[in-house]
């Protein structure tokens, strides 16, 4: 049964329980088009099954031109009614042909400069002063966009009665390029993209009441790359006030952001690729969309936010957390077998020997043969691989994921006010034979409840509606009061460095300490991950 077909038009959520009802297929009915009036001017939408949709909702005008690498400029208003019923352009990337796995979640409109546009999907216009949810998609800061299949927010809206915020940014060099000239404009540029971010969060602040929506009930959430961003606005002074709680779904480089250093070997790296002596501002301006792409995919190093010192002051998660939203609770965690998704590029890695996950580990991890061992046996004594690419898997998780995910939340809860919620999504997809278990973005087609987009990944069948439910009612009901609950009952204890309750997330969820943490002793040791980081256990 399609997921839209399996939640009640409106859910209530009340008291100590989410409580998401399940009921008959809803009925498509007529309606005329909404119609929402904006701080900028009015907006024609699109109703569908009870909820409204508002696409391609400009929030900025465009960034290319004389705005390239310029902070983000305001929407002119317009008179009369302005059409919202499609998307907007994806963001300037490399755009590529995604698979049956990832179709869902990296499926782009096509690419302009033109890319500032956001997407509303809300039950009612009215004054209900619903939950807002403003999702970050994920692409690592280099690509993606919020309009792919996986993060339509039509069943999100109607099964947890919140609003749904979907948001378009610069990525890449077009959003995170050291420029230091002295032309002052171009101060900002190296953190551009992040303040697009922040443009949207205003306008959600000063339009989220039209929409149904209270402006003083913000979550920001985010998945991979998303979730750096939801680490990088907690440690934003700009960003202070715009959001109020904070959700980030398997967090990987979102500790640090790129160091002053770094980002101008990045800057000399594309400026060689493009055969200018030095840049500028106004020279790079001057070189077209495509081939500045194709420039700064030959740069090795990707580009991302900068530690400026004008709009981030420190990195957001080291060496403590942001002492600006000690007042923000969070939940955060990952999928239990991340690895496995990028492993799946080649299905040979699931047939590994044990010789040749011993150079994988070695060559990824970076350490000698004797430290290798040391832990490649401590994953086997702790039971985390019965084969050698479960193994693989296991080590590549935890290093790209699970020990940045594990960090932020121990900062989190040390040293803020409010309470950290940590999970582990550990729902095993069946296809692929099984092989892939729990891998990278499985949790978003569940929070979404757009299970039917992602059927590539995760199967189809009766099974899924259950675990939609129950994870769509932790997310809204985590949005909605700070706690999340579902209806399944099972209390999730906040996260603390005494005792590491962490909800493994499935059909039957239940609260574990400290999961897989035996294990994750053996790498202590290493650097934390960072962006700049190869995935090189992917081949051979």
């Amino acid at each position: 049964m399609a997921i839209d077909q399996t939640f009640s038009r409106r859910a209530i959520l009340t008291g100590a329980a989410a409580a998401l009802s399940v009921g008959l297929p809803h009925m498509t009915r007529a309606a005329a088009a909404p119609v929402v009036e904006t701080t900028n001017g009015k907006l024609r939408g699109a109703s569908q099954e009870g909820i409204l949709t508002f696409k391609g909702v400009r929030y900025g005008e465009t960034t290319g031109g004389a705005n390239r690498f310029l902070p983000p400029v305001s929407v002119v208003p317009w008179a009369g009614e302005r059409d919202a019923t499609a998307f907007g352009a994806s963001a300037p990337q490399v755009v590529s042909q995604p698979g049956a796995l990832t179709s869902w979640y990296s499926r782009t409109q096509p690419i302009s400069e033109d890319c500032l546009f956001l997407n509303v999907f809300t039950p009612a216009l009215d004054r209900g002063r619903r939950p807002v949810m403003v999702w970050l998609h994920g692409g690592a800061w280099a690509n993606c966009a919020g309009t792919a299949p996986g993060f339509d927010g039509t069943n999100l809206a109607r099964g947890g009665d919140v609003v749904v915020v979907t948001v378009n940014h610069r990525l890449n060099v077009f959003g995170y390029l050291a420029l230091g000239d002295s032309d002052p404009r171009f101060a900002d540029a190296g953190n551009a993209g992040v303040l697009d971010l922040v443009a949207a969060l205003r306008w959600v602040r000063d339009n989220a009441a039209a929409f149904g929506g209270d402006p003083g009930n913000v979550t920001i959430f985010g998945q991979s790359g998303g979730a750096a961003k939801v680490t990088a606005l907690m440690g934003l002074p700009a960003a202070k006030g715009l959001f109020h709680k904070a959700i980030a779904q398997s967090c990987s480089g979102g500790l640090r952001l790129d160091g002053p250093e770094e980002a101008s070997r990045q800057t000399a790296a594309l400026a060689k690729e493009l055969g200018m002596p030095e840049t500028s501002g106004v020279a790079l301006q001057a070189v077209p969309m495509n081939q500045l792409i194709v420039a700064m995919h030959a740069v090795a190093d990707p580009f991302r936010p900068i530690l400026d010192g004008r709009n981030f002051l420190r990195n957001p998660f080291d060496p403590a957390a942001p002492s600006l939203a000690s007042d923000v609770p969070l939940m955060i965690g990952n999928a239990a077998t991340e690895a496995t998704l990028f492993m799946a590029a080649d299905m040979a890695n699931f047939s590994l020997d044990a010789q040749q996950v011993q150079t994988r580990v070695a060559r990824y991890l970076g350490t000698d043969e004797a430290r290798t061992g040391q832990i490649v046996d401590a994953y086997r004594s702790a039971g985390r691989g019965n084969t050698p690419p479960e193994l693989l898997a296991a080590i590549a998780t935890d290093y790209m994921y699970r020990r940045n995910t594990t960090r932020v939340a121990e900062l989190q809860s040390a040293g803020a006010k409010a309470p950290v919620y940590a999970y582990v999504f550990d729902w095993k997809t069946p296809v692929l034979g099984g092989v892939l278990q729990s891998p990278h973005t499985l949790e978003v087609p569940f929070a979404f409840g757009t299970t039917d987009a992602a059927a590539g990944l995760v199967g189809s069948g009766p099974h899924l509606s259950n675990l939609t439910r129950d994870t769509m009612a932790r997310w809204t009901s985590f949005a909605r009061e700070g706690v999340p609950k579902a209806p399944d009952g099972v209390v999730w204890t906040p996260f603390d460095t005494a005792h590491r309750n962490t909800m493994m997330l499935n059909v039957e969820s239940h609260i574990a300490a400290n999961p897989g943490g035996e294990a994750r002793h053996a790498v202590d040791d290493l650097a934390m991950f960072e962006y700049s980081h190869p995935a090189s256990f992917v081949h051979t």
